[in-house]
């Protein structure tokens, strides 16, 4: 997982890690963002999960109410810091439908 800091968006899209702060305010300009993490290592990501807190200058939606280009690279930047493995299939119990399965 990502650490909480601030990130730069180099000029071909990539997003790198550039220097830990604390707080939103150290954001310079539209190149950088404040990324607080949220979800930390070892825990479990699911659909709707917030992985962190992403904070930048500028705007990141158009006037249609999309998200805009640089927000795109920006969240798939910080989305592909993230690393994960599946969880393994847990063995499920009886089913209703097995004709063992009994009710008291």
């Amino acid at each position: 997982a990502p650490q909480t800091g601030i990130y730069r968006m180099l000029e071909d899209g990539r997003v790198v890690f550039d220097r830990f702060d604390y707080h939103r305010r150290a954001v310079e300009s539209e190149n950088e963002a404040f990324f607080l993490r949220i979800l930390k290592a070892g825990d479990y990501r699911y659909e709707g999960a917030d992985l962190g807190i992403l904070v930048t200058r500028g705007r990141s939606m158009t006037n249609g109410f999309q998200l805009n280009e640089r927000a795109r690279k920006w969240i798939h930047g910080i989305k592909s810091s993230f690393s994960a493995k599946p969880l393994s299939m847990a063995e499920a119990g009886p089913s209703l439908a097995d004709p063992a399965f009994k009710i008291m």
